[in-house]
């Protein structure tokens, strides 16, 4: 399907859904799976990936979103103070749900990077309306020193899968520190794959992502 876009606070947010519009779910439908993009990056990477064609395949609804932050997101962009304030960046995400009418589902997030990082803090924000969260080398500068105390408080399933030769956020430093953090988290590190874990091992990715969706089934 073609991508979509919706004004959110005066911002034009792009997304694209397999939905076909945002009518309501049928009762007994599987959750819907949300993807965010890292920095350099936008939904495009998922389209390219497979990853929004393999999630139809199995009947997943899924949103795959621009946030209105990071250089390679082609919707409007939050100004700079806004989008150095994980709370106020975590605000806009509950107004780009509430646009799209999930606003009442608990969500299944899927966040690399930035993404990753404003999916947790959106978490610990919201914890009610999250159902799990597959977070990729999340960056944890996304998430405020506040909401760093409030991470152990986190019960929803958590897949962290971090790249071996991850040089951004290395996995001594970041990876198994966050790991002790969070408790209901499965830490998964994939061989010979970067910080972009998901594009660099595709099929690893893949494999590894619906397992663990068969897991919180």
């Amino acid at each position: 399907m073609p991508e979509e876009s919706i004004n959110v606070d005066g911002l034009k947010i792009r997304y694209w859904t397999n939905q076909g519009g945002l009518s309501e779910k049928s009762e007994g439908s599987k959750p819907a799976v949300v993807l965010f993009h890292g920095n350099a990056f936008s939904l495009d990477n998922w389209k390219k990936l497979g990853t929004l064609n393999a999630l139809s395949k199995r009947a997943y609804p899924a949103y795959a979103i621009d946030l209105p932050l990071g250089k390679g997101s082609k919707s409007d962009k939050v100004n700079q103070k806004q989008s150095k304030n994980p709370r106020e960046v975590a605000s806009w995400v509950g107004k780009i749900f509430a646009a799209l009418h999930l606003q009442d589902e608990k969500l299944i997030i899927i966040g690399p990077s930035l993404g990753g990082g404003v999916a947790l803090s959106y978490a610990v924000e919201n914890p009610s309306k999250i159902r799990a969260l597959i977070l990729i080398g999340p960056s944890i500068y996304r998430v405020s020193e506040s909401q760093r105390s409030k991470l152990v408080d986190l019960e929803m399933p958590i897949l962290l899968l971090w790249g071996q030769r991850d040089n951004v956020f290395p996995v001594d430093e970041f990876a198994k520190p966050l790991k002790q953090q969070l408790m209901h988290a499965k830490l998964i590190i994939v061989n010979e794959a970067g910080h972009a874990a998901n594009l660099d091992k595709p099929e690893e990715f893949h494999e590894l992502l619906f397992d663990f969706l068969s897991e919180i089934a």
